[in-house]
């Protein structure tokens, strides 16, 4: 068989690429540069959003927009591009918390296509490279998005995602076995055909489970590792954004929105829903990236279940960190964790339980910002996991979402991440401080109870 030179290789991949963009634009019009919507009515960022020609650097300024904090703020994604990075996901290897991956999207592969790659410490997040855990492009889908990574109990790391060109998506998962340096597999999780989005991923005792959402909050399980997937099974019709935690027993549950509430349910057991509190939709803001009310949630050693969210019920006091917590009677009334007396909004709430019981949560905060625009990212921290202590600034130089020449400041991600190792919490954003979208983390070191 002649060898085919490599050039004739890029170019067809090229020309495929180019067929497929206009394709979508003969389908579909002129699309948004916001996000494509499916007729599921599923969210993904648009697949030919353009990066603006004309584009000039917008840091934020003004008295606060730099602050001496405690903790390092450091770049993860490796490239020197001009390119965006955003949504990111964080998992700590359970055997070594100096072992770090993140997910995020990026727009590195140019020409508008994002796709998803894996950054992976194992000194504690002083330094970092990147692997690519997309490697079976089924079909020629050029877009990959929503990242969640998950490490099992003997230190293999799972990375999913939801595949698309530039809707109609699949999610795969992809297996690690050296910490996410080299991805060895990747198996597809659900057809093309379920117009999945929004996947997450846990893994306990022996078996992954992985959620996503399309007309319902699905659920589907593999005892393989990954190999093959059991039927996927509503959960909840309307259900979003799934948050899953492991319980003590190597139980798995999952949090997500329904409605104007947030709901938890066992995988695997039938009609064990439970309403853990409700939401109110998010008040407006002069932003234009996405934002919603978007549960994320831990465990403890004990079997206690804690959650916050975004919320927009204090009208004239902005957007809101609420938080609550299992009890013996049910759940606790939420309670506001941020402090600031404004009209800021805080929002994309992370939360993460430490081995110590501990829980922090960092979010996106404005309160810096007169105009509510330019965001850090701050924390408190809560020893018993009922009362918080005071909110702590951890970036060192604030965010202008507008700052971006690929996003413009309509898409920073949908959610930020945090994870806990070994008397440590890694918080995790997306940071503009260099003319583009980054993705920035910090270590912070855990209080004891």
């Amino acid at each position: 068989m002649p060898r085919i030179k490599p050039f004739v290789i890029f170019g067809l991949v090229a020309l495929l690429g180019v067929i497929a963009v206009l394709g979508a634009f003969a389908a579909g019009g002129s699309r948004a540069t916001v996000a494509s919507t499916n007729s599921a009515g599923l969210t993904v960022p648009s697949a030919n959003m353009p990066q603006s020609v004309n584009f000039k650097a917008n840091p934020a300024t003004g008295v606060n927009s730099t602050a001496s904090v405690a903790y390092a703020n450091i770049k993860v994604n490796t490239d020197s591009t001009s390119e965006a990075q955003n949504e990111p996901f964080v998992a700590v290897n359970p055997n070594n918390s100096k072992n770090i991956v993140i997910g995020a999207n990026s727009w590195v592969a140019g020409n508008g296509h994002f796709d998803v790659f894996a950054y992976v410490s194992f000194d504690g997040g002083k330094s970092w490279t990147a692997s690519q855990p997309y490697i079976d492009r089924n079909a020629s889908r050029l877009d990959a998005a929503d990242p969640t990574v998950a490490f099992g109990a003997d230190g293999k790391v799972y990375f999913g995602f939801v595949a698309l060109n530039p809707a109609a998506g699949a999610v795969a998962l992809s297996t690690s076995l050296d910490g996410g340096r080299t991805w060895t597999s990747q198996n597809w999780v659900t057809s093309f055909t379920s117009q999945a989005d929004k996947p997450a991923i846990a893994a306990s005792n022996g078996s992954l489970y992985v959620f996503y959402q399309n007309q319902s909050l699905m659920s589907t399980v593999s005892a393989n590792g990954g190999a093959t997937w059991s039927a996927g099974k509503a959960i909840e019709a309307g259900g979003r954004n799934a948050a899953p935690v492991v319980g003590r027993n190597g139980n798995v549950y999952v949090f997500y929105n329904s409605g104007d509430s947030i709901k938890m349910a066992q995988a695997g057991a039938a009609g064990r829903i439970t309403t853990v509190a409700s939401t109110v939709a998010l008040q407006g803001r002069p932003t234009h990236y996405r934002a919603s009310n978007y549960p994320t949630a831990g465990v403890d050693a004990s079997g206690n279940f804690y959650v916050a969210w975004a919320d927009g019920r204090n009208a004239g006091h902005g957007n809101d960190i609420l938080y609550t917590h299992s009890t013996a009677s049910g759940w606790a009334a939420p309670a506001v964790v941020n402090s600031d007396s404004g009209s800021a909004d805080q929002l994309m709430p992370a939360l993460t339980v430490g081995r110590d019981g501990a829980v922090t949560i960092a979010w996106l905060d404005n309160r810096n910002d007169a105009n509510n625009v330019n965001y850090d990212v701050y924390m408190a921290r809560s020893a018993d996991g009922a009362h918080f202590g005071a909110n702590q600034r951890v970036t060192s130089v604030s965010s202008n979402p507008n700052n971006d020449p690929r996003t413009q400041g309509t898409l920073i991600g949908d959610y930020f991440a945090a994870a806990s190792g070994d008397g440590v919490v890694y918080s995790v954003w997306t940071d503009t401080r260099n003319n583009n979208e980054d993705i920035y983390l910090a270590p912070i070191a855990s209080i004891s109870k």
